[in-house]
């Protein structure tokens, strides 16, 4: 899910501020005018030794809490502030207003039209920002845990000091205060400028809020109620305090005591794998909306048990014959799927209970035991026998047609933009291809090509003539049957040749401490996690890429390798497996679920592409300046993707 950026945060303007109605949003305050003035404006002074190292710099961190006091460190700046400069007015807390609410952000009024006040802020703001004698930008910054700056019309960021101070344009030109927004570390007054040692570990959130004292993994499982007010809140490891607990109890089996620690990530992964998230750990709206689903069901509110199979028709079932699902999916064609099988709860989710019973039903009729729902079990669920004509199999009953695993879609006739099982069976056996059931671009090209191989017409559409010829090539030497087992690697390679980034030229190159370069650039430019973007691998570029390394359980070396190149690729493109598949109105499945969740809005993450999935897809595309199609390629999965960023 990604975050709004601070540039977005709405600010209150009018012509006479008050402290009820400060503006969340962080100032950066302008070098122009005033720089004559600033070389005689004094500088704090430390009251301790600074350390030689800096504090970490955390990504941007959104205030999405409803606390009832200001923070210390916000306080003890602006009264360090008032000792060097004289007494200005200045706020921290209001209530319920993103980093304010949190009481962590700071504004210090200003009057950038006055010749004394616009030295001032100018020599604060740049003092804060600049680099040190090593060359580490924003170190004092960072000393404060001050996570970005707004003043006079700019913005500067800690998190990208590279990019520098840039033209701010949100409603208020933040000409009357600088606003300073801190960071959990800066909040807490935790960073070297206070205590003299460097922060290395940040916080992502307050210390306690109503967790008393970790309580036991058999707390009572919260209700849809308690839940409700958490659903907008972002947590991942690190993250403490009430809305860590509550979701430690909404998750079951681990202690309820507010730390998000690795046992809560692991808890979470586990939960996003069984409900066909993203299994990244983080927990987000997707999350939290499924957890007050699930409390609502336990209320009684929705869900029903079926206890004999539904009595559902022909025609009913026959609407989602090309709808495939698996452990994951979500939304309606699950639930008649659930009520055609009986005795499991219908609650439109595909979990490992929906799964054991397709399993079962598969079993009985005689078909693949996979758990997977294609065309033959919607058939075999609408009471047609494998031999019927609805049944995809091939009517004729040649023994080669009999034994091969292709028999079952000899029937079926595909062209550009079918999907399903029937189009993964051709991808496999034809080869060169990701198998993803598509039947997308890359797809029709190969058939093209095979058919053109075989001697036969050269149209793109797989029917009856080459599924014969698929289907004796598969009994006569195997190859359909291989070409499953070996799908996997092939897809592999296939995506792996096809999706190129601007790490696939630099996996050949081994990095380690001393080394430098442009590779160095590209490493910490995507790591971040406070490492300076300087082109030379040191001590902090090193304990980030071990940071990195343990969270994708990889030997922790600091030396960066081919696999950590994987790793450092995954973190700046999330949805790389998903380039090459191609998505529209009726795909459903775990592409469909990936996009959803990165997209965010107000779309239903089911696994189903409808149409406020198309509708939020344009939206997308609009935004990028791309062709407004609603259909998903390559380009849109990048698109998508640098919106999360």
């Amino acid at each position: 899910m990604s975050l709004p950026k601070p540039e977005s945060l709405p600010s209150w303007r009018g012509p006479v501020r008050v402290l009820g109605a400060l503006s969340a949003t962080v100032v950066a305050l302008p070098l122009a005018g005033g720089s004559a003035q600033a070389a005689s404006v004094p500088l704090p002074k430390p009251s301790r030794s600074l350390p030689s190292a800096l504090d970490v710099a955390p990504p941007y961190q959104k205030g999405t809490r409803c606390l009832n006091e200001s923070q210390p460190g916000p306080v003890a700046f602006a009264k360090l502030l008032n000792a060097t400069y004289g007494s200005h007015t200045y706020g921290v807390l209001r209530k319920c207003d993103q980093e304010h609410g949190e009481g962590r952000a700071l504004d210090w009024m200003l009057d950038a039209r006055r010749s004394g006040d616009l030295a001032i802020g100018n020599t604060v703001t740049r003092w804060l920002a600049a680099p040190d004698s090593q060359g580490r930008q924003g170190a004092m910054a960072r000393r404060f845990g001050i996570n970005y700056i707004v003043w006079n019309r700019q913005i500067w960021k800690a998190w990208a000091p590279e990019r520098g101070w840039q033209a701010y344009t949100g409603s208020s030109p933040h000409t009357d205060h600088i606003h300073l927004s801190f960071t959990w570390d800066g909040a807490y007054q935790r960073t070297s400028w206070w205590t003299g040692t460097a922060v290395v570990d940040y916080l992502t959130g307050p210390k306690s809020g109503g967790s008393a004292g970790g309580s036991t993994s058999s707390s009572p499982k919260p209700t849809a109620a308690e839940l409700r007010p958490f659903v907008s809140v972002g947590l991942q490891r690190g993250s403490r305090g009430a809305a860590v607990a509550m979701l430690q109890r909404a998750l079951g089996g681990i202690a309820v005591d507010g730390d998000f620690g690795p046992i809560t990530e692991h808890a979470v992964k586990i939960y996003q794998k069984n409900h066909g998230m993203w299994q990244n750990g983080r927990v987000g709206r997707t999350v939290w909306r499924q957890l007050v689903t699930e409390a609502e069901e336990r209320a009684g509110s929705s869900g029903s048990v079926s206890t004999p199979p539904a009595t559902l028709t022909s025609a009913q079932l026959a609407r989602y014959v090309g709808v495939p699902l698996s452990r994951g999916s979500r939304g309606e064609a699950v639930r008649v799927l659930q009520r055609a099988l009986g005795g499991i709860t219908v609650d439109g989710d595909f979990g490992p209970i929906t799964e054991r019973a397709v399993k079962l039903f598969q079993k009985k009729h005689g078909i693949s035991q996979s758990g997977r729902v294609g065309r033959t079990v919607w058939r075999a669920l609408a009471g047609q026998k494998p031999g019927s004509s609805g049944s995809g199999s091939s009517s004729s009953s040649s023994s080669s047609t009999a034994t091969s695993p292709l028999a079952q879609y000899a029937k079926i006739t595909l062209r550009l933009w079918s999907r399903g099982e029937a189009v993964k069976a051709v991808q496999r056996s034809i080869g060169g291809l990701v198998v993803d059931g598509s039947f997308g671009p890359k797809t029709l090209a190969r058939v093209k090509a095979w058919q053109k191989s075989r001697g036969l017409a050269v149209d793109g559409v797989i029917d009856a003539k080459d599924w014969k010829v698929l289907i004796a090539r598969s009994t006569s030497d195997g190859a359909s049957s291989s070409s499953s087992k070996g799908g996997s690697s092939s897809s592999s390679s296939t995506t792996s040749s096809a999706m190129t980034t601007r790490f696939t030229a630099l996996k050949s190159t081994t990095l380690r401490k001393g080394s430098k370069g442009s590779a160095v650039r590209t490493l910490q430019a995507t790591i971040r996690g406070g490492v300076n973007v300087d082109s030379t691998y040191g001590t902090a570029t090193e304990r980030r890429v071990k940071a990195v390394q343990k969270a994708a359980g990889l030997p922790v070396t600091g030396v960066v390798d081919r696999k950590t190149w994987d790793a450092v690729e995954r973190m700046a493109h999330p949805l790389l497996p998903y380039w090459g598949t191609v998505l529209k109105r009726g795909s459903a499945g775990k592409a469909v679920t990936a996009l959803q969740q990165a997209m965010g809005g107000d779309v239903n993450v089911d696994g189903t592409f409808g149409t406020a999935t198309e509708r939020r897809v344009k939206e997308v595309q609009k935004a990028a300046k791309i062709a407004r199609t609603g259909v998903v390629g390559t380009v849109t999965w990048k698109a998508v993707e640098a919106q999360m960023r």
